[in-house]
């Protein structure tokens, strides 16, 4: 078989039916079950669990499958892509990938103005993103809530539909830890403040209005960020009914407990290249309730606390494990080899600093049923080293779109520092120019100490923009309105230099 055609067939393994893969010799075959005993540390905790299923009234989206060419029959790439950056899921792990894939293909990436989330917790208003000329995307991978009716009208109808989500109890403790809620709410234990919470979660004001939409961190997150609103969280009917719909709409939906497996999977379902899936880890970060398991009475108030989060991940826990099944022993010998290959590359970076001139060291990787041989250098290092926000601004670097920046005052303030005042019953801001309005005296109660430091920075923030912006540019577009830009030419050249 020649290296075409065994790369070829790697890619239509993606797409074979069960009748294909009955001629396969299963007595040497690892099972699902047995491979999840052998492997994972959270076997009983995550093994696949079949959900609930009810018949749905939404009728499924006919999506266009991916192109073929015709002379060879193989599949080729799937080159137009969403994915749903779920918060506190992996996903500073997991956007990187994507982000690559987007920056060596070249594609139309579905900007935001400045840095970070396109729009979140509303739909993207036309003044939220960097619009090109003929109003065409291919991707999308900043943080922002998935609606099929609007990213529908955005993306080309082959596009597919990914995310990442992560065992519920986990999540919600990464939440706790990142936005500070142990400090937010009046904890008296401090050390470990989800034994206290999950005693009684209706007792603490966890959720709040951001910018006109109910937002909750402690309630059903993942499936807010997958468009699921805090209003329905008792409303199982509708849950399982949304849950399967997302199950028509998305190509794959990875799980962060089994993430080699997982991008196995998406290298297969998009026709993607082993070296597009590598990565490193990353934002893992330790506090003194992380490593916590919860008891069975903990985790059962939880479950009742935010029902539709563990529905839809054992929903996609099991849709997973279902797609792995039906791909057949080589699957697993494919994650073996992807998971030496990620290691043998990341201790290769880690010891490997940017260089230049013509002998640069390389590693190299060789053929394999799985993959095309390839080298890794340390200019491949420093990419697969960058978050997803430097590869961001590489990507516009070499497609001319510099970060656009709203004036000052118009700049959105984030859900973090909003929740210090809406957990308190006090209107958030939706704009810095709210913050520099905002009178601290003509409140009813006076601002607490965490309130009045938050209020602080804000106010910094506001005068650093205002300095920052000091020597740039006015920017005008027709549909998105006024802002500020500035190009530094030497910047510009260091980076279209990296990508050379």
């Amino acid at each position: 078989m020649t290296k075409a055609n065994m790369v070829g067939a790697a890619c239509l393994g993606a797409c074979v039916t069960l009748v294909l893969v009955l001629s396969v010799d299963w007595k040497n075959a690892v099972s699902v079950e047995r491979w999840i005993d052998q492997q994972s540390p959270y076997s009983s905790e995550h093994e696949p669990r079949i959900a609930e299923h009810s018949k749905t009234k939404t009728k499924p989206v006919a999506r266009t499958p991916a192109k073929k060419d015709v002379s060879s029959g193989e599949r080729l790439a799937r080159t137009n892509f969403v994915f749903i950056k779920v918060h506190k899921a992996g996903s500073s792990t997991t956007t990187p990938i994507v982000a690559r894939y987007a920056l060596r293909q070249n594609l139309t990436v579905m900007f935001p103005l400045g840095r970070g989330t396109l729009s979140w917790p509303n739909i993207p208003r036309v003044n939220d993103y960097v619009h090109t000329p003929d109003e065409k995307y291919s991707v999308l991978f900043h943080h922002t809530v998935y609606n099929k009716e609007w990213m529908e009208s955005k993306f080309p109808a082959n596009t597919a539909y990914l995310a990442i989500l992560r065992e519920p109890f986990s999540h919600l403790k990464s939440s706790f830890n990142f936005y500070r809620l142990d400090r937010i709410l009046p904890f008296k234990d401090r050390e470990n403040p989800l034994k206290e919470f999950l005693r009684n979660p209706a007792k603490y004001p966890t959720s709040g209005v951001v910018q006109g939409i109910l937002v909750d961190n402690t309630k059903n997150g993942q499936a807010f960020d997958m468009g699921y609103p805090v209003e329905k969280d008792r409303d199982m009917q509708y849950g399982r009914e949304y849950i399967e719909q997302l199950d028509r709409d998305f190509t794959l939906i990875l799980i962060l407990e089994y993430l080699d497996l997982s991008l196995v999977m998406l290298k297969r379902l998009m026709c993607w290249e082993t070296r597009d899936m590598l990565y490193i880890k990353r934002n893992s970060k330790t506090y003194p309730y992380k490593s916590y398991q919860p008891t069975e009475a903990e985790r059962a108030a939880h479950r009742q606390w935010s029902p539709v989060e563990y529905a839809m991940y054992n929903h996609f826990n099991q849709t997973l494990w279902r797609k792995i099944d039906e791909q057949g022993p080589d699957f697993f010998k494919e994650m073996e080899f992807f998971r030496q290959v990620n290691k043998q590359v990341n201790d290769f970076c880690s010891y490997s600093k940017p260089q230049t001139g013509k002998d640069l060291p390389t590693e190299h990787i060789p053929e394999s049923p799985w993959s095309d041989a390839f080298d890794i250098t340390p200019h491949f290092c420093t990419l697969l080293g960058m978050d997803y926000g430097s590869i961001d601004s590489l990507i516009r670097t070499k497609q001319g779109r510099p970060i656009l920046e709203k004036p000052c005052e118009q700049q959105k303030v984030k859900l973090k520092p909003n929740l210090y005042f809406a957990l308190d019953g006090r209107p958030g801001f939706q704009t810095l120019e709210d913050v520099m309005k905002y009178n601290p005296k003509e409140s009813k109660k006076p601002l607490n100490h965490e309130q009045s430091y938050i209020l602080g920075r804000l106010t910094k923030s506001f005068q650093k923009c205002k300095k920052k912006q000091k020597g740039m540019k006015d920017h005008f577009h027709e549909v998105a309105g006024n802002f500020k830009v500035k190009v530094d030419k030497n910047i510009q050249e260091e980076m279209l230099n990296f990508l050379k």
